[in-house]
């Protein structure tokens, strides 16, 4: 079965696809938002306050959908009518709002909200007992006390520039310093999230930083200036970095560092550009020391050198309107680990090792425009196997996890067809397989989905 995904991969390893490239928006740029809603200084909104000398426009997005998940085979001895009767359906309703505010010409206001359901519950409570006098004893039914992400502030910032050539941004905002469209581990060095590779669309998390774009005259190079602030706000704890793109023979380069007291220094590049009609992009990050490794001694004495590198190319076909995009992603940090508990947990990064992801869309099949389908892959080589552990484990401070969450996925597979029956409404059918061990049967499921309304406003 190895050899097999190893073939699929190699397949479509030579077939590419249009990607989203993520590079660090230029200042004043949209950032990607929608924003089709104008309220001009002369209305009742911005008459006589902040927006006097400006505009506000505010936008936003609505995405709602539903989904089954439904077992057609696997390890477990189960027949079709327990996996039909474990199946459950999976709500997604995500929201955004945006306000942008330039109140005068060289100044910009901007905050991101996001809304997402299912909610997430903290903490957890008993139901107060109705009859204290017969049962002295409170009911056991626990019950969710507080909600933590019904609202997300997804960026929140202020751009100004001095003298047309510094540009300025602080506050709470994506940096893009990667060119990956899966993965993008230069990017990961000042976000708080990475990619994800199914939802590649999704918007990453940034955290609290300064920046500064400095252009040079006569020319496309530009150099990019940080200081990131620590989550205690203590100032030796204070990262800086810097990154530098410049242009050279119609390619673009970009090389940067990382500082941070007392922790893992970095250094990274970056590349971009076409070949005939593909266009290729690659990272490649060097790290001196595991987090892990700093954390249990500060000095610079005996840390391990980790290297982190991806290459990916994509291309797209207009007519028969068929993307296509892979990427291939090694990450040789084996020194830092997802959790780690002497004797008990130990689990390895989710990427550790070899990792190869792709997608293959094809716009419209045959004379049918308003069918799609669409086939990905992700599968992980060379990480750290897990030893065994029980079924639940121990609970490590407020988290408890089971044996489904140690052993991480090493392949998923999809292959999905789409129906749209108007903008508003479509429906998707396919197998999802997911294979926990190289050496175990895979997991075939039958996923079902339909996306209800939603859009841009």
């Amino acid at each position: 079965m190895k050899k097999l995904f190893t073939v699929l991969i190699l397949l479509n390893l030579i077939a590419i696809a249009a990607f989203a490239q993520f590079e660090d928006d230029d200042f004043f740029f949209d950032d990607g938002i929608e924003e089709v809603t104008s309220v001009s200084a002369s209305s009742d909104l911005s008459k006589g306050i902040l927006f006097e000398n400006g505009s506000v426009k505010i936008g936003g997005s609505l995405s709602s959908s539903i989904s089954t998940m439904t077992t057609l085979f696997s390890s477990e001895d189960k027949s079709f009518s327990d996996n039909l009767a474990d199946t459950t359906l999976t709500p997604t309703l995500n929201s955004t709002l945006s306000i942008d505010a330039r109140p005068v010409q060289d100044l910009r206001i901007y905050t991101k909200f996001a809304f997402n359901y299912p909610f997430t519950s903290v903490g957890t409570g008993t139901i107060p007992n109705p009859n204290p006098n017969q049962n002295p004893n409170p009911l056991p039914t626990v019950v969710p006390v507080a909600i933590s992400d019904y609202l997300k502030v997804k960026e929140c910032f202020t751009d100004f520039s001095v003298a047309d050539r510094a540009y300025f941004r602080f506050g709470i905002h994506t940096v893009s310093w990667g060119t990956g469209f899966f993965f993008s581990p230069v990017s990961d060095i000042i976000n708080t999230s990475s990619i994800n590779p199914e939802d590649t669309d999704a918007q990453v998390d940034g955290c609290l930083n300064l920046r500064a774009q400095i252009t040079f005259p006569d020319s496309l190079n530009c150099l990019w200036l940080y200081a990131v602030p620590s989550s205690d706000f203590k100032a030796n704890k204070t990262a800086f970095a810097a990154k530098y793109e410049f242009l050279l023979g119609g390619w673009e380069f970009g090389t940067g560092a990382y500082y941070k007291y007392e922790a893992a220094p970095k250094a990274m590049i970056t590349a971009s550009g076409s070949l005939k009609k593909m266009t290729i992009f690659g990272e490649a990050l060097y790290q001196y020391g595991g987090n892990s490794e700093w954390q249990a001694d500060s000095s610079w004495n005996n840390k391990s050198s980790i290297f982190q590198a991806t290459v990916g190319v994509s291309y797209y076909w207009k007519d028969p309107q068929i993307t296509l995009a892979a990427q291939y992603y090694y990450d040789g940090n084996d020194v830092d680990k997802l959790y780690s508990k002497p004797g008990i947990l130990d689990i390895p990064e989710f990427y550790q090792g070899h990792n190869i992801a792709f997608i293959t869309n094809f716009g419209k099949i045959g004379d049918v425009k308003d069918l799609s389908i669409s086939l990905f892959g992700m599968m992980n080589f060379g990480r750290n196997d897990v030893f065994d552990t029980p079924e639940v484990l121990p609970n490590l401070g407020a988290m408890s996890l089971k044996e489904s969450d140690i052993y991480l996925p090493v392949a998923t597979f999809s292959a999905t067809a789409n129906y749209s029956v108007n903008s508003a409404l479509s429906f998707g059918a396919g197998p999802y397989i997911t294979v926990t061990d190289w050496d175990e049967k895979p997991v075939v499921a039958l996923k079902l989905s339909a996306k209800l309304g939603g859009g841009n406003y």
